[in-house]
């Protein structure tokens, strides 16, 4: 190219940008979404407290369940626990919004907020009604894009026979590699755990590794209906694109798919709550008014983790755009959400994104959140996978936080795609490191209830394989699923494997620890009837190693499914005692006579 003609390219570079931004800055001739912030919620001002047993308390207590209120006590004060952000936006304010011609698209009562469609002339009436605080732009939020699919392969190590007691299949080696398959051995599966995951549409219902898992509710939030499944309906315009689920699908069968010798999640015990927030044909800015939405009905719901591989980056004018400066932890909506969640106790992990290694960074929001778990990625080898994004944040924090398995992770594969309901691939991107730590995450919390957001973030980093020398490509390093459990002490598997042995029933339950366990203080302790406790000794039958961990049994002569016995166990070792489940005896195991399955009271 000569110079002249280099010059009249640069020219009309410039020119195409100028105009591109003069649009953007133009709202007169562009119909753009955006949030609108209100004052106050009616007759419920803004207040630090909200008093016990007044009509504003009263309110927002019932936009939460008792496990959110559980979740909350562990981070926040007694008088906090319930606060003026839980009552909803006030209705009479989105009536006024209404009347203007706007039609709200969300609505957050986090921010006291509502989204909408608008030109300069509507945006002018907002501003002019009093109840208005200010507006903000919505931001285009998008699935991290996976780079590819491979057809299956056969180069991955093949599962050594009798050394675990799941056949995971070919997903062995994501499971191993962060040393899960070993806590799955002692029980550790994410049983009591509450996991919420945003996402394009999730084909759970109809592939052999997704229909049987927990999943306690779902809801599109795009189309407000509560199917996050695959559609195509003269009630849903546009509808769902062919491939729609794919990416969801694939996530939630990362974290918690169960088909053994094809496919194990480290979380498969877990309890679901799944959002369709990603309407991924379009590239405009409506999605992260839904993820706000979502992440505020999870955590109502009680979920303790979020796994979200959801994204914001630039995109193409006229629209919003997020810049480097911007990846600082406060400015992003989403990512100020984010950072809500995990004050309310909520563990929020997020793909790292996969922008690549670049100069100025290519990370993206909401990994550039203080209390994000950002999650790179890492091929089989444990080398960083060439899409995987960097840090640090704006305001130089190291990002990412830790890494797991993006390449070649196997993943199943949605029937709408392949009209095959055990279908399976091979997938990368950090979309798929995320959920593998997200579910250890749940591991982390199945053992050890009690902890907070920022002790499994320590968890996390203190026991990854770049802990001495954090950087900006790898972050803390490697998960190490086993160490990060038991890095906070003893634990107990929180699920007791119960068999019938001739005329009695043994009961099974492991407990592990990298101090030496108490082999006396390991106990089943029974009531019949709502009678007083009493205490059995468990005896050590599958020792692992000299710190006596492993599988204690004890064999007891009732029926637990026929008779009225509730029941709870108990160790120790040479730091500090546990019970299982967490608080016992005020919680404790019962047989649900209806279901025939264990519960927890």
């Amino acid at each position: 190219m000569n110079r002249k003609h280099f010059l009249f390219s640069l020219f009309l570079i410039l020119f195409l940008s100028l105009q591109a931004n003069s649009q953007k800055l133009n709202p007169e001739t562009t119909e753009y979404r955006y949030w609108i912030f209100f004052k106050d919620k009616g007759k419920f001002k803004p207040v630090e407290i909200l008093l016990p047993g007044s009509e504003a308390y009263e309110v927002a207590k019932s936009e939460l369940t008792e496990k959110a209120i559980w979740r909350r006590s562990k981070v926040l004060p007694d008088e906090r626990v319930i606060n003026y952000d839980d009552i909803p936006v006030n209705s009479e304010y989105i009536d006024e919004i209404k009347k203007i011609g706007l039609v709200p698209h969300a609505v957050s009562k986090w921010f006291n907020a509502v989204s909408v469609t608008a030109k300069k002339d509507k945006l002018d009436m907002v501003k002019r009604l009093g109840f208005v605080d200010k507006i903000e732009g919505v931001n285009f939020l998008e699935y991290v894009k996976i780079p590819s699919y491979k057809k299956i392969i056969d180069t991955f190590t093949v599962q050594p026979e009798n050394e675990f007691k799941y056949n995971y299949g070919i997903s062995y080696w994501q499971n191993r590699q962060i040393n899960v398959p070993v806590l799955h051995n002692y029980g550790i599966t994410g049983y009591g755990v509450t996991v919420g995951v945003c996402d394009d549409c999730f084909n759970w219902r109809m592939h052999q590794a997704l229909k049987t898992r927990k999943v306690m509710d779902e809801y599109d939030w795009i189309n407000k209906d509560d199917s996050v499944q695959y559609q195509v309906s003269p009630n849903q315009i546009p509808s769902d694109p062919f491939d729609h689920d794919d990416h969801g699908t694939a996530t939630l069968s990362t974290i918690g798919g169960f088909y053994p010798g094809q496919l194990i999640g480290p979380a498969f015990d877990a309890e679901f709550y799944l959002s369709k927030t990603e309407y991924n044909p379009t590239e405009t800015p409506v999605e992260e008014d839904y993820w706000v939405e979502a992440v505020e009905w999870m955590e109502s719901q009680g979920i303790e983790v979020i796994s979200c591989s959801l994204i914001y980056k630039p995109f193409d004018l006229p629209h919003n755009q997020y810049i480097y400066a911007d990846m600082n932890g406060k400015t992003t909506i989403i990512v100020r959400a984010a950072e809500h969640a995990s004050l309310l106790g909520v563990v929020v992990v997020n793909s790292m994104g996969n922008e690549r290694q670049t100069d100025p960074p290519s990370i993206v929001s909401p990994p550039d959140g203080e209390h994000v778990i950002a999650v790179g990625a890492v091929d089989s080898s444990g080398n960083i996978a060439y899409f995987s994004s960097n840090g640090p944040t704006s305001d130089g924090r190291t990002k990412p936080d830790v890494v797991a398995m993006g390449m070649d992770v196997y993943t199943a594969v949605s029937y709408s795609s392949t009209y095959d309901t055990a279908g399976y691939m091979f997938a990368n991107g950090t979309s798929f490191s995320a959920p593998l730590v997200a579910g250890v995450c749940a591991l982390i919390l199945s053992a050890h209830p009690e902890l907070i957001p920022g002790q499994v973030t320590e968890a996390l980093k203190m026991t990854a394989n770049n802990k001495e020398n954090p950087n900006n490509v790898y972050g803390w390093g490697l998960v190490n699923a086993y160490d990060a459990v038991l890095y906070h002490g003893i634990i107990m598997s929180n699920k007791p494997e119960i068999e019938e042995v001739g005329d009695n029933t043994k009961i099974t339950i492991y407990v592990v620890s990298k101090n030496s366990v108490n082999p006396e203080s390991v106990k089943m302790h029974y009531s019949l009837n709502g009678g007083e406790y009493r205490g059995l000794l468990m005896g050590l039958e599958e020792k692992e190693n000299e710190t006596n961990s492993g599988g204690y049994s004890v064999s007891v002569p009732f029926d637990l499914k026929s008779e009225s016995i509730s029941f709870y166990f108990s160790a120790s070792d040479l730091e500090k005692s546990i019970t299982v489940p967490f608080n016992a005896p005020q919680k404790f195991f019962y047989i649900d006579h209806e279901t025939r399955e264990l519960a927890i009271y």
